[in-house]
Parts: C-alpha cells; sequence; structure tokens
C-alpha cells in the first residue's frame, strides 16, 4: 500500500478543535473517525476520512491527528491506500487526498515543517 505523510507546524491562530471542525467541513469524504483526547495540557484529536476514487477503482483514506498543547500546535497527515491491481498504482489518489487537508491547514496557519 502507498502513503504520503505531511508534518505540519501551526501559529494558533485557530485552536485544534475549531480547525476539526473546518477539515470535517471541508474534507470531500466520509468521515469514519473523530477521536479527541486530552491529558493535563495537551489535547489531541484524530480525524480518518474515505473516499472512493472511481478514476482507479479503489479507496484513499485520509488520517489527520492535530496535537496542541501551551507552547506547540502540530498536524500529521496521512493519506494511503487507493491503489489497484497486483502493482497497487494508485495514480495519486492517496497524494491528493493527503494534499487536500493540507491545503485546508495552510490557508489557518500551518505550514509544512520541511519549510521551517
Amino acid at each position: 500500500m502507498s502513503s504520503v505523510n505531511i508534518k505540519m507546524k501551526g501559529d494558533k491562530s485557530k485552536e485544534i478543535k475549531q480547525l476539526a471542525g473546518i477539515l470535517k467541513g471541508e474534507i470531500n469524504a466520509e468521515l469514519v473517525c473523530d477521536s479527541r483526547r486530552s491529558l493535563d495540557d495537551v489535547s489531541v484529536i484524530l480525524l480518518s476520512f474515505e473516499k472512493y476514487y472511481m478514476r482507479n477503482g479503489g479507496y484513499a483514506s485520509l488520517t489527520v491527528m492535530l496535537v496542541e498543547s501551551e507552547d506547540a500546535q502540530t498536524a500529521d497527515i496521512i493519506g494511503s491506500g487507493g491503489g489497484e491491481g497486483i502493482f497497487n498504482i494508485s495514480w495519486g489518489a492517496n497524494s491528493e487526498f493527503a494534499e487536500m487537508a493540507e491545503r485546508v491547514l495552510y490557508r489557518y496557519g500551518f505550514s509544512n515543517e520541511k519549510n521551517i
């Protein structure tokens, strides 16, 4: 199975609770999981989406983990699946799905960690 991983840092212009709501509204896919945890000053939200891509006849999944503490805000985005056939070719479905979440978070003050 092929996958794409994107790591981002936020500027805390919005709380992760707000960002989770925005992602749920703007990601064009079925939400399959919305899990929230808090411990001391750290909050974590895990969102998982699934989407069927007709061009390759398979499902792709998108997992977004948002973490917020007093000092930092991060997002881990994982697009996976979307492959078909013996070679599990995704035709870019998993990348496209991950980049959808990345574009949303960019609009709200996040930047890609490799560019920091």
